[in-house]
């Protein structure tokens, strides 16, 4: 354990104090709520107390009204990155939802991607929440542009992609790097002072003709800093690794070569993280046994792998193509559940009576070797046929596994879970990589069983990391600190009564029984969707709303997910040590778990977010293309919003989404109803309304 003065201790809890309340304008800011938060511990909560009087006697703290603890006026600043908009406004992104809203006029001269200084202050627009000003830039992002080149009249000229960018950047010199009219380049500033008003630059990379699929997914790359490749010493760190891969070595491993075993995972998946395994038990009882590759094994902490994994924090995936955490020697070669290939895993074994209630738990590290690798689709198509073609062991563990994953579901839905009707797309590319279709992802049921599966297994880890005391990064899923009446008035015409002012559980399962199986579920369940929280990792003791759990943490994808890597090598430590070595192990200081994990949280929270914004964007990407070549088709829609400028629609199958504008609705005065969020024709009476 690192040693610390009080000093140095004092001001890694008055950062972590001060960032909370200004994120947290709503929560409750007494010293013990706070406390709570972070899962301080009785014996350290003293030294708390002692940083929040320090800053209370240097006036960086004040006591507001109910003796709450509010950031004074003069210390109320924050770091954080600098997220534009075209519209004028932006956020400053501190790691983890939720952004500071800064309005247009507080922007300064902070361009998008800047590391700024900001001042907090209380919205005059929006009581209860925080805004914030632009003090000054610390240290300004690399500015480039990625688009398309074209030509207007005698000039070359490219249109950025992004929401931040400039309508046009000249180009001076349209042929360096051999780029043609129609390519999509990367493009820097030839100047070294911006000039916003007639932005010029020069071409330094040709990425190939934007209407290739692996061009747009090279622009999204650049544009959100996403390394392809790996660093020669990564590379080589993953071959040495993968060369001492030897199954037998430990004997401490619980030996599972017997057990049947087998993976369910999409048809072009090449990483294989957890396998399953199912028993059954004398008196009507089964065994899930949950096996998930052993990652940490090969990827020590603090060498070149651990780090080039944890900079990434996530594999990002796009259609047919991924950028992943770990080298593929290791991602797609030792740690990948193969069929038939002896594997080091971590099990979960978790033991249910017939009503799928939990009776018994036990973890183990393992050596497993697959059965069987079935793709969702195939499963579904075995467990629908009367003539199955699956070997019959295989098939009566399949089918025993379909039937405990649909209990398990029916008892998390009683307890509270909640479950939104959204389909993901699904870009369906040729044989020359182009998008030629879209339309919903699969959605059959083995999907749910996987997911049932996992979300028990993490539910029982981050229990028994809890247990143990020990902090960890869970997957918590908050309560919306805004109030969310906001983006939930649009419902009001779905259901015929206001919403809550504030977003409850019961409120959000009466919605979704109400629209079950009617036209606008979809519809509602969006609106639902973007007024929850958005999860994200932390140290912090929270619920995890929509899954309604009180311990959660991921642990079951660690080749993809850096978290989950964390968590296996706390696991690991536990179950090498022993009862007896834990009870003796001395647990680190709360500072020190402020200071490592609540940065690692932010830190994967940010990334998963960046990884989430560019496959968005190369998904909406691929969409316009399909669309370009369908000018002039007639699609059926679902109105998913309606604003004063218009209302967005989807359309169906392909779930491509875009903005009817006002001046697109026809031959009418059309009247925005602010109270019912419905457009309402005042010569024809028609109303364009949510759900539609």
């Amino acid at each position: 354990m690192r040693k610390r003065s009080p000093n140095a201790d004092h001001s890694s809890w008055q950062s972590a104090i001060k960032e909370y309340i200004a994120a947290n304008p709503d929560q409750p800011t007494k010293p013990r709520d706070i406390a709570r938060a972070f899962d301080i511990e009785p014996g350290e909560y003293p030294a708390f107390r002692a940083a929040i009087r320090e800053m209370l006697d240097s006036g960086t703290l004040a006591l507001g009204r109910g003796r709450r603890l509010v950031i004074s006026a003069a210390a109320a600043t924050l770091t954080g990155k600098f997220r534009a908009t075209r519209q004028g406004y932006a956020f400053l992104e501190l790691g983890q939802p939720p952004d500071l809203f800064i309005p247009p006029g507080d922007v300064g001269d902070a361009r998008d991607g800047d590391t700024v200084l900001v001042r907090v202050r209380r919205s005059e627009r929006r009581p209860g929440e925080s805004v914030a000003q632009v003090v000054r830039v610390i240290e300004r992002a690399p500015l480039r542009w990625i688009g398309v080149l074209e030509r207007a009249g005698e000039r070359w000229r490219v249109r950025p992609r992004g929401k931040t960018t400039p309508d046009f950047v000249e180009i001076l010199d349209p042929t360096a790097k051999a780029a043609r009219a129609g390519d999509m380049v990367v493009v820097e500033p030839v100047e070294n002072r911006f000039d916003p008003t007639r932005p010029r630059g020069v071409i330094t990379e040709r990425l190939g003709p934007a209407t290739q699929t692996e061009s747009l997914i090279r622009a999204v790359l650049r544009q959100y800093d996403i390394e392809e490749g790996f660093p020669s010493e990564v590379i080589e760190a993953a071959r040495a690794a993968a060369r001492t891969f030897d199954p037998q070595a430990d004997d401490n491993r619980e030996v599972l070569t017997d057990l049947l075993t087998f993976t369910i995972d999409p048809p072009d998946a090449r990483d294989f993280d957890d396998a399953i395994s199912l028993e059954e038990l004398p008196g009507g009882s089964i065994r899930l046994g949950v096996h998930v590759a052993d990652v940490a094994h090969f990827v020590r902490e603090g060498e070149a792998l651990d780090l080039e994994a944890r900079k990434r924090a996530t594999s990002v995936y796009f259609p047919g193509f991924v950028v992943p955490m770990l080298p593929e020697v290791l991602s797609n070669g030792v740690c990948s559940l193969q069929p038939g290939e002896p594997r080091l895993t971590r099990s979960v074994f978790i033991t249910y009576d017939r009503q799928a209630g939990i009776t018994h738990t036990r973890f183990s590290n393992s050596v497993i070797r697959s059965t069987t690798r079935l793709t969702y689709q195939q499963a579904d198509a075995e467990l629908h046929s009367r003539q199955p073609t699956l070997e019959p062991a295989v098939m009566h563990s399949l089918r025993a596994a379909d039937d405990l994953a649909r209990r398990i579901r029916q008892r998390r839905i009683r307890n509270g879970m909640i479950t939104l009707n959204l389909p993901e797309v699904e870009i369906r590319l040729d044989d020359r990589g182009r998008p030629c279709d879209a339309g919903p992802a699969d959605a059959s049921f083995p999907h749910t069983i996987i997911e049932m599966f996992m979300v028990e297994a993490n539910e029982a880890v981050s229990a028994f990391l809890h247990a143990h005391g020990l902090p960890h990064l869970r997957r918590v899923h908050p309560l919306p600190v805004t109030d969310p009446a906001i983006s939930l008035r649009q419902l009001t015409t779905l259901l015929g009564s206001r919403p809550p002012r504030a977003l409850n559980r019961e409120y959000v399962l009466g919605v979704l029984q109400s629209v079950a199986g009617k036209p606008e579920e979809h519809a509602a369940s969006f609106i639902l969707l973007r007024a929850l929280a958005q999860a994200v990792y932390s140290p912090t003791v929270q619920e995890h709303f929509a899954l309604a759990s009180e311990h959660y943490c991921h642990f079951t994808s660690p080749i993809r997910r850096y978290p989950d890597l964390t968590i296996h090598r706390q696991m690991d430590d536990l179950l090498r040590r022993g009862a007896a070595a834990r009870g003796r192990r001395k647990k680190p200081h709360a500072e020190e778990v402020h200071e490592d994990l609540v940065a690692l949280a932010r830190h994967c929270s940010a990334m998963e977010r960046r990884a989430q914004s560019a496959s968005r964007d190369v998904i909406q990407g691929l969409l316009i293309e399909l669309l370009r070549e369908r000018i002039g088709e007639t699609f059926d829609g679902i109105i998913t919003s309606v604003t004063s400028y218009g209302a967005f629609v989807q359309i169906q199958p392909m779930l491509a989404e875009g903005l009817i504008s006002l001046d697109d609705f026809g031959d009418d005065i059309w009247l925005f109803d602010d109270e019912r969020s419905i457009m309402v024709g005042r010569r024809k009476g028609r109303v364009v309304a949510l759900g539609q």
